[in-house]
């Protein structure tokens, strides 16, 4: 009778476009955040990196989410940072670094978008749909390059439990990076934004990044937040990825 009432059920739910799934207790099939804190529950996460931090919003939830962690959030925009710098400051585990990290230490040319968030190292690559206005460069300046691998060797960082990019476009180039790091096997669980369409020139899409991952034994573990253009082209996203058992 169970199996009857169950099957009912299910069938019933599929004619409105619903379905039933067991899942783990406390998995988010639409919050990344709470996934990750899931995903690390058995680890003492202790060094978080939040790239592209902007004005701290994710810098102060990650502070809260992981309470013994250290958190470093980096931002090269100097308006962002500030607001970066003043919202964390009552935070001693926040650490707030005034860099683009990227595939080399140095200078780079940083373009500022008509809105901020957009801001990146790459230039925008206008395609027709409704972000262009937005995304499209007002101004350029220059900004200090850093690498994981070469913060972390002068900052005596061992360990990244957790890294976080939102670098619109330039998540590649920020994996380069950090190659020792992630070859030693010193990153845990990366959570990254990725690009279904190419938004910046010379942005690497997704396939490409699923793929550099995937060669050095991290697995996707899901997709949030999917954004299509007004052509219904998936654009933008996010992505966890976790290391293979």
């Amino acid at each position: 009778m169970k199996g009857q009432i169950k099957e009912f059920i299910q069938i019933s739910l599929n004619r409105i476009g619903l379905q039933v799934r067991r899942v783990e207790r406390d998995v988010s099939y639409v919050d990344p955040y709470t996934e990750q804190v899931r995903l690390l529950k058995n680890k003492q996460v202790k060094t978080v990196f939040e790239v592209g931090a902007f004005d701290g919003r994710d810098t102060l939830r990650y502070a809260e989410l992981f309470p013994d962690a250290r958190v470093f959030g980096f931002e090269p925009f100097p308006a962002s940072f500030q607001q970066l710098s003043e919202k964390t400051q009552h935070e001693q585990r926040i650490s707030t670094v005034n860099v683009a990290l990227s595939n080399v230490v140095g200078t780079a040319e940083f373009n500022i978008a008509e809105w901020p968030d957009a801001s990146s190292l790459l230039r925008p690559n206008l395609t027709g749909s409704i972000f262009d206005d937005y995304m499209e460069s007002k101004t350029k300046i220059e900004v200090q390059t850093e690498t994981i691998d070469h913060y972390c060797q002068q900052h005596g960082i061992d360990n990244i439990d957790l890294l976080k990019m939102d670098a619109q476009g330039a998540e590649y180039s920020i994996l380069e990076g950090a190659e020792e790091m992630i070859q030693q096997g010193k990153i845990g669980l990366i959570y990254a934004e990725v690009n279904f369409m190419e938004l910046y020139q010379g942005a690497k899409p997704y396939d490409v990044i699923a793929g550099y991952l995937r060669e050095r034994g991290f697995m996707l573990h899901n997709l949030y937040g999917l954004i299509s253009n007004h052509k219904g082209q998936l654009a933008w996203g996010d992505a966890i990825f976790i290391q293979k058992k």
